[in-house]
C-alpha cells in the first residue's frame, strides 16, 4: 500500500524546532540526510520545501532526533527538484563545519510554478552549520539557465565551491563572484566530495561515453597530469575508480583515506565495494537492497546517496534508496550495511512515510569549529 499519511514525527518536530528555532542543532557523528517534502506538497509539483534531518546511525526504523527546515521564502529561499532522479547530493565541507548542496532561490516556493530547471532562475548553493544556521550564496549561470539543472555541491569552509550537475553546471564558484566558471573538461557529473582535501566527482555511463571514458570516480589533474586538490575550471578529469559496466547508473561514492576501498551506489543495484590491489581497482562485490515495494510499481531497487564511515574495523555503510511509487524517489529510506562480507545484512535507519517526501543526499552531521 502506498504510504501518504502525514507523519506523526514531522508534526512533532515543526512544533519543537518553532518552539526552540534559536537552539536547533546538530549533534558529533551523527546522519545528516537532505529530505525533501513535508507531506503536504505534492512532488509531483517539481518544487518541494527542503529539510535537514538528522539521525542516530544505530537506530531502527527512527525519527530524526532534530531537523533544520531551509527557508521557503525571503532573501534565503531554497529548494531542488526531488522529482528529477539526479537532484539532491548533499556534502559535508572539507573543514568539516558545513553541510552543502545545491539548487535554486531567488524566489519563493511554487512563485513560479514548474520544473526548476527549465526556469529563468539563479542557481546556487546552501550551507548549514552545527548550529542549524542557513546561508544560500546565489548566482546567474554563465551560459543560458535553460536545463541547467545543479545535483550537488561541496565548499573547503571558506567560501569556495566546486558544484556538479548536468552540462554547464560542473562549476567552480567563489563568494565573492556573481558568475561561476564551468569545467569545460567535465560536462555532466553525478556527484561530488572533498577526501583529504581532493577533490573527486562520479561519472555515470552516458556521462563517461560523451568522454568516450569509463563510469567511475574521478579526480581533477592540471595541464601536466599532475593531482590539483581543489581545482580551477582549468583542470581536467582523471579516472580513479573504474565502475564495472554492470553498474554504470551511479551517483553517491565515499573511499577510504588511503585510496584502497571505495563504494559507489548504483541506482539500480544497490552498493558496490572496490578494492585497490597494487595499482589496480576491482570489483569485489554488490549489495543488493531488499525491496518494500512491489517490483510492478515500484521506481528502482538502488541507493543514490552514500557516505561511509571507516573508522572501525569494518566499514559501516549509508545510503538512501531510490525506491518509490509513480516513477520517481519517494517512500524511499536510510539504510545501513555494516560491511564484514559480501553477505552483510542490510538495515532500515529510517523510512520516508509518504509518497510525497524524499530522502535524497546523505552524510554526517557538521562540527562546531
Amino acid at each position: 500500500m502506498k504510504l501518504s499519511l502525514f507523519p506523526l514525527w514531522l508534526a512533532t518536530l515543526a512544533a519543537t524546532n518553532l518552539a526552540s528555532a534559536q537552539v536547533v542543532h546538530f549533534l558529533p557523528d551523527k546522519l545528516a540526510v537532505l529530505r525533501a517534502g513535508d507531506g503536504q506538497v505534492k512532488q509531483k509539483l517539481k518544487q518541494a520545501p527542503v529539510f535537514i534531518d538528522q539521525f542516530d546511525p544505530a537506530a531502527f526504523n527512527a525519527a530524526p532526533a532534530c531537523t533544520v527546515a531551509i527557508p521557503t521564502n525571503g532573501a534565503s529561499a531554497f529548494f531542488f527538484n526531488s522529482h528529477a532522479a539526479t537532484e539532491g547530493v548533499l556534502s559535508r565541507s572539507a573543514d568539516g563545519r558545513l553541510l552543502v548542496f545545491a539548487g535554486y532561490g531567488g524566489l519563493g516556493l511554487l512563485e513560479k510554478p514548474g520544473a526548476p530547471s527549465l526556469l529563468d532562475i539563479p542557481r546556487g548553493f546552501c550551507t548549514v552549520n552545527a548550529t542549524g544556521a542557513v546561508q544560500t550564496l546565489l548566482y546567474q549561470p554563465a551560459v543560458s539557465t535553460d536545463k541547467i539543472n545543479p545535483r550537488g555541491g561541496v565548499s573547503d569552509g571558506e567560501n569556495h565551491f566546486w558544484g556538479c550537475g548536468n552540462a554547464g553546471a560542473t562549476i567552480y564558484f567563489s563568494a565573492g563572484d556573481k558568475v561561476p566558471v564551468a569545467f569545460d573538461a567535465a560536462p555532466n557529473t553525478r556527484a561530488m566530495k572533498i577526501i583529504n582535501h581532493v577533490l573527486y566527482a562520479t561519472l555515470n555511463g552516458p556521462d563517461a561515453m560523451i568522454m568516450d571514458n569509463s563510469a567511475g570516480i574521478y579526480q581533477f589533474v592540471d595541464g601536466a597530469g599532475q593531482p590539483a586538490s581543489l581545482p580551477q575550471p582549468a583542470a581536467k578529469l582523471r579516472l580513479v575508480v573504474p565502475a564495472e559496466k554492470a553498474f554504470a547508473k551511479i551517483s553517491g561514492f565515499d573511499m577510504n583515506p588511503d585510496q584502497t576501498v571505495a563504494y559507489l551506489a548504483d541506482a539500480s543495484a544497490g552498493v558496490q565495494k572496490y578494492v585497490k590491489t597494487g595499482d589496480t581497482w576491482k570489483l569485489a562485490y554488490n549489495f543488493t537492497i531488499p525491496q518494500n515495494i512491489p517490483p510492478k510499481e515500484n521506481h528502482a531497487a538502488g541507493c543514490f546517496g552514500l557516505a561511509v564511515d571507516f573508522r572501525g574495523p569494518a566499514p559501516i555503510v549509508y545510503a538512501t534508496t531510490t525506491e518509490g511509487y509513480g516513477n520517481t524517489v519517494n517512500s524511499n529510506r536510510v539504510v545501513r550495511i555494516v560491511d564484514t562480507n559480501a553477505t552483510a545484512v542490510v538495515s532500515t535507519v529510517a523510512q520516508s512515510p509518504s509518497a510525497d517526501i524524499a530522502f535524497r543526499g546523505i552524510t554526517f552531521t557538521p562540527e562546531a569549529k
